[in-house]
C-alpha cells in the first residue's frame, strides 16, 4: 500500500487515479458500444461476427473493471 506524507498528497494522487479511472472506463464504454454496432452491421449483412463479438467485449470489458479499480483505489 502507497504511504503519504501528508493529506493534500493522497487527495491528489487519488485524485489522479478517479480521473484515470474516468477516462478509461468512458473508452471502454465506447469500444463496447463500437463493439455491438459492427457487430450489429455484420448480422444484417449475414456474415460472422464471432470475432469482433470477442475481441471488443473482451477489450471492453477489461477496461472497464480496469476503470473500476482506478475509481475505487483497491
Amino acid at each position: 500500500m502507497k504511504q503519504f506524507n501528508s493529506p493534500t498528497e493522497k487527495e491528489s494522487y487519488y485524485a489522479k487515479r478517479r480521473q484515470r479511472g474516468l477516462i478509461v472506463g468512458a473508452i471502454g464504454g465506447a469500444v463496447l458500444g463500437l463493439g455491438f454496432l459492427i457487430q450489429y452491421i455484420l448480422y444484417m449483412q449475414g456474415t460472422s461476427f464471432n470475432g469482433v463479438m470477442y475481441a471488443f467485449t473482451g477489450v471492453g470489458i477489461l477496461m472497464v473493471l480496469y476503470a473500476g479499480v482506478e475509481i475505487f483505489g483497491w
